[in-house]
């Protein structure tokens, strides 16, 4: 019992009429007679009734309308997933991220794809820039969400967001109370940053930031993540340079203040390997704002779901 039978005999028994029931199968009504000649000798019962008064189904061909509409749509929805996994609407999807992501808006991003892309599992977790970017390289993970620096080395990115770098200083500063601050000021002052082979896109911003305001930084507490500065920051007394975003993120015992004058910005961009293997990837990249075509280094051309 093949599937274009039963779509043949459907259609007639929609139509009662192999004239019309054949112009909707797009043949001539001989094939369509031969077809279902075929399907009643093979059940061995009439499905339907042929005479004076036009075409009529017997009760074999009620019984079996019912079962064949069922047959027909289990076969669509199997093509359907087939197709699906085909693309990797079913695949996992490995995300690394700055924790400074979480307070970009990301949640929209989460919410398209779980409305465009519902059977797309997505893992995310924090890694620093630099481990973004080896794990990208050797396969570890299939998207980032970082800092990158300039020359990627054979991955692609995307920039989503600049956000303006403000000043984190315990409450007990003597500048904490002040509107905005200068960075000039903080001459004096220990430095918390995370080191460069973590993250060299926010360490050389701190550090040039800090020499076009006349100084050198004296950089004396280390920390894996920008949470984690926030929280240097309120612990031991040190500054830091941070990104507009992290603001929100409520650390106690720290405060966030703009800096007067000249304002840097720190870059991020979606970052992914041209060579993965991930055949969602493409898929997921637009969903996320990414241009096609994209090269290995381009800033936004278009408004970002980030912004």
């Amino acid at each position: 019992m093949e599937l274009k039978t039963l779509r043949s005999f459907v259609v007639l028994a929609e139509e009662l009429h192999f004239g019309r029931a054949a112009a909707r199968l797009h043949i001539t009504q001989p094939p369509l007679s031969k077809q279902i000649a075929q399907l009643e000798s093979e059940l061995g019962t009439r499905l339907f009734d042929r005479g004076a008064h036009g075409v009529q189904r017997t009760a074999a061909g009620d019984a079996l309308v019912v079962e064949a509409r069922q047959i027909l749509a289990q076969a669509e929805r199997a093509a359907m997933i087939v197709g699906r996994a085909a693309q990797g609407e079913f695949a996992t999807v490995r995300i690394g991220f700055n924790a400074s992501v979480l307070f970009m808006g990301i949640e929209r991003l989460i919410q398209a794809q779980r409305v465009q892309l519902p059977r797309l599992t997505c893992n995310w977790k924090e890694m620093g820039t630099s481990e973004q970017l080896d794990e990208l390289r050797r396969g570890g993970i299939d998207l980032g969400f970082a800092q990158p620096p300039r020359h990627l080395q054979g991955l692609a990115s995307f920039e989503f967001g600049r956000p303006k770098m403000m000043v984190a200083l315990p409450v007990s500063h003597r500048l904490a109370k002040r509107r905005s601050v200068s960075l000039s000021s903080l001459a004096e002052d220990d430095f918390v940053i995370v080191a460069r082979d973590l993250a060299p896109g926010y360490f050389d911003l701190t550090i040039s930031a800090c020499v076009a305001a006349g100084f050198n930084p004296r950089l004396s507490h280390y920390a894996r993540h920008l949470l984690t500065v926030l929280g240097l920051v309120a612990k031991t007394g040190g500054v830091a340079l941070v990104p507009r975003t992290l603001a929100g993120a409520s650390i106690q015992g720290a405060e966030v203040r703009p800096l007067q004058g000249a304002q840097p910005e720190l870059s991020y961009s979606i970052v992914w390997n041209p060579e993965s293997p991930l055949t969602v990837l493409p898929r997921l990249l637009d969903l996320f704002g990414v241009p096609q075509n994209c090269a290995l280094w381009t800033p936004a051309t278009k408004e970002s779901m980030l912004r």
